[in-house]
């Protein structure tokens, strides 16, 4: 199911006893799981979201205009060919320049793949890596159509799920093989990266360039170099020291390299800035994420097949347990989606919208759950403050007028009303600006029970600006 059907709703007029001004009601559809899908629309591209929404479950299309730049680290000065990972910022790609695609860094990846040892001395690593390596730049040749897999689907932290056992349909294996290209990094990626290659030749007529992903900073599969992108220039790297730092591959745990470090299209080593970690990644991702456009209107997310996806109350989302054959049906509509749809670079951006709501009711749902209030007229009167604009005091108890009127406040009415993306925003907007009007206007409810309404309703949001995480940004809490 594509959920690219008709909205759900109707339009009625009510009339003012005090005004001849008419008012549109939209009956709001209930959508299941609206939360999760609402959170996977605001999170894809962006690091902070997809960190707490690590376990993605949406496959979304994207594209890339012709002539956006992208680089490609590795140990070689020849333009590439065939299947490898292409970084969204170049210093992605210096972090393993010297080494990806190396014989001695296969060497070295095998070995701190059974032990954190790292070999002492002059070794034939240490001699290469002293070398320096290369930075290739390109550029998209042509439009590039892509498929975007939300989530951190391209780091650790358990982001595979829904690659492996959705789209790879359980084939990817801890063991290399001897069917998977030679293309560097960890097994597991490699046999990821040709499958899907395979599949967007095989399986979905080649209606794809590659597959984006999310990982430490921002990566692209693409399946042919030479047919998708035009080389820019490629520069050869400043010979690296021995020792760690910035832009070396890490020598202690951490990355998806295993207990070595990162693995070969993982983030660099070295320091990363913590400070703001929320502000750092908002303005990182805002510059980056433009590269790639996705299209909201037209993905498929597990959330729509009625599948239980948090088995015994799990804080995320989990497909370990569920039956293969009840996935088949997500990974046909996704290669239904492909094979019918072209991805718009102007198709609309609900994320935007579902940004715009979320930075003006964060905040003060926050201090309603709180509850710090003297008594709950002086709620009310807060709450009443917030949706002044959207009060007609002729008459002030329709509600219904009320909601409509915060619900819709930043939904254009030229946009979509029968896609998903935009059911899933109408559904969470109707939720927020209900629980507030009924706040408002229930006069009888005392304070605590007020409170408890918002307190329940932050718990089902679950926005990612509630959450904080420790230093390593390794932890997410919600922070209500």
């Amino acid at each position: 199911m594509l959920f690219n059907q008709k909205w759900v709703g109707a339009l009625s007029l009510l009339t003012s006893l005090s005004a001849p001004a008419l008012a549109d009601v939209a009956e709001f559809e209930e959508l299941p799981n609206a939360n999760h899908i609402f959170n996977a629309i605001q999170s894809t591209l962006r690091h902070w979201g997809s960190g707490i929404n690590s376990n993605g479950m949406s496959f979304f299309l994207a594209s890339v205009s012709e002539g956006t730049q992208f680089y490609h680290g590795t140990g070689a000065k020849d333009p590439v060919q065939g299947i490898q990972w292409l970084a969204f910022k170049p210093e992605h790609s210096l972090g393993f320049a010297h080494r990806a695609g190396s014989r001695s860094f296969a060497k070295r990846e095998a070995s701190v793949e059974s032990s954190e040892q790292q070999p002492l001395g002059d070794t034939e690593e240490a001699i290469e890596l002293n070398a320096g390596g290369y930075l290739h730049t390109y550029a998209a040749a042509r439009d590039l159509r892509l498929l975007y897999i939300d989530g951190m689907s391209g780091g650790p932290g358990g982001g595979a799920e829904s690659q492996d056992r959705i789209l790879y349909n359980d084939t990817i294996s801890s063991d290399r093989g001897s069917g998977s290209p030679n293309i560097g990094g960890p097994p597991q990626e490699s046999q990821r990266a040709a499958e899907a290659c395979r599949m967007a030749k095989e399986d979905w007529g080649g209606r794809i360039d590659g597959v984006v992903r999310t990982e430490g900073d921002f990566e692209i599969i693409i399946c042919e170099f030479e047919r998708s992108l035009d080389l820019v220039y490629i520069t050869q790297t400043k010979p690296q020291e021995s020792s760690g730092g910035p832009g070396r591959h890490g020598r202690g745990k951490g990355g998806k390299g295993g207990k070595g470090g990162n693995g070969a299209h993982g983030p660099p080593g070295g320091p990363r800035p913590i400070g703001d970690l929320k502000s750092f990644t908002a303005r990182f991702d805002e510059s980056l994420g433009q590269k790639v456009r996705l299209d909201f209107d037209h993905f498929v997310t597990a959330y729509s097949y009625g599948l239980d996806l948090f088995p015994d109350n799990a804080s995320r989302p989990e497909l370990g347990h569920i039956p293969i054959e009840k996935l088949h049906p997500i990974r046909q509509d996704v290669t239904n989606l492909l094979k019918t749809w072209d991805p718009s670079l102007n198709a609309f951006n609900w994320q935007a919208i579902a940004d715009m709501f979320v930075y003006q009711y964060s905040d003060v749902l926050k201090t309603f759950a709180a509850g710090d209030f003297s008594s709950s007229k002086d709620l009310r009167d807060q709450i009443e403050k917030l949706l002044e604009p959207f009060i007609d005091y002729r008459d002030f108890e329709a509600s219904d007028v009320i909601i409509n009127r915060c619900a819709t406040e930043w939904i254009p009415t030229s946009a979509p009303s029968n896609s998903l993306g935009g059911r899933a925003v109408r559904s969470i907007s109707q939720r927020v600006c209900s629980t507030l009007t009924s706040a408002m206007m229930n006069k009888d409810q005392d304070l605590e029970t007020a409170v408890a309404s918002f307190k329940d309703l932050i718990s089902y949001l679950r926005w990612t600006t509630w959450y904080v995480s420790d230093s390593n940004n390794a932890v997410f809490t919600l922070d209500v």
